[in-house]
């Protein structure tokens, strides 16, 4: 049993549902639909406690469902006072921690051939905020979560988990899920997306949202029609809408190069970098770099980098340089087209 969160003729609703097998995966069906507003159904008691409307499990229990009292609370939980959340919160973690096993070679075999590499991708992120994905599988323990689950139910899920995410996050993780990584050769494909050929990465990104629109294993068990649902919708609008963060390229850049020369140092804060010393680095001249749109920015940059980056016979130096005076540029370009 799961509290989803739908659009009905064109408002939010809040809908009890749950996920039961048939046919040989797990299906979804509704069984109360709460309306705009799950908050009503909530009751604080003394003691800083909480209790819910017994018309919900009165009416759960007319539709055939048997809800268990803890379980049916927890739905709740992201929607009490900020008090008495992180109250309850605390109590439903203790209490999964009580029950957490190591699971045996038969559990972890099960996980991986029952889930979808996507998801894992997506649960990866979440819990690490890690682009290099290259050993999604090492910790398949918290992939159990995904088990018995329709599709619906998946989804709500990380509709609920996305929510940590901040914006300036939103391209760097659907960079990460979609594993566009893979298209690319160069080393820094896994720390600097957005060195990267744009035009290249946004092919592969709409050929990536396409095939997994088309992956019917993906889509088992949930009905669709012939649009683009929405839950791939909000990842087209997290990629185009949403630009990669400022300096991330360059912390993945460095704990990469640390791990790899035991000796190096890191160097020293940057200072700012004046229009023209970025300039001298950039190899054009003041007033060429002040009139260069973002777009066209991004574009030198991305050429610049190519050339300059240590794999491909450049200064390490040099090209730290180049990306500082690259993210302090931006800055100052920030919402021109």
């Amino acid at each position: 049993m799961y509290l989803a969160r739908t659009i009905i003729r064109r408002r939010l609703h809040f809908i009890i549902r749950e996920s039961y097998p048939e046919g040989g995966c797990y299906r979804s069906r509704d069984l109360l639909d709460l309306g705009p507003d799950p908050h009503r159904y909530i009751t604080y008691t003394r003691g800083g406690n909480f209790a819910l409307d017994e018309w919900i499990a009165d009416s759960l229990r007319k539709k055939g469902a048997a809800p268990d009292p803890f379980e049916l609370e927890k739905l709740f939980i992201p929607y009490l006072d900020p008090v008495v959340r992180q109250r309850a919160e605390m109590y439903a973690d203790r209490q999964a921690g009580r029950t957490w096993k190591p699971i045996s070679a038969l559990m972890r075999r099960k996980i991986l051939h029952s889930t979808h590499e996507f998801d894992r991708r997506r649960i990866h992120y979440l819990r690490f905020g890690a682009l290099d994905q290259r050993r999604l599988d090492r910790p398949a323990a918290m992939y159990r979560v995904l088990l018995d689950k329709s599709r619906d139910e998946i989804e709500q899920y990380f509709l609920h988990g996305e929510r940590i995410l901040r914006p300036r996050e939103y391209k760097s993780y659907v960079y990460a899920i979609f594993d566009l990584q893979r298209f690319f050769t160069e080393s820094y494909a896994y720390t600097m997306p957005e060195a990267l050929d744009e035009e290249k990465l946004d092919r592969h990104f709409l050929e990536q949202v396409c095939k997994l629109d088309r992956d019917s294993g993906f889509w088992e068990g949930m009905e669709r029609d012939d649009r683009l649902p929405l839950y791939l919708v909000r990842y087209v609008i997290m990629y185009f809408d949403y630009v990669f963060p400022a300096g991330r390229g360059m912390e993945e850049y460095f704990r990469s190069f640390m791990d790899s020369h035991r000796r190096y140092a890191p160097p020293r804060a940057a200072d700012r970098v004046s229009l023209s010393e970025a300039a001298t680095i950039f190899g054009i001249s003041r007033g060429e770099l002040a009139s260069l749109t973002r777009l066209q920015f991004k574009r030198l940059f991305r050429k610049k980098a190519r050339e300059m980056h240590p794999d491909k016979g450049g200064s390490h130096e040099k090209f730290i340089e180049l990306a500082n005076a690259y993210h302090e540029i931006l800055r100052t370009k920030k919402g021109k087209s």
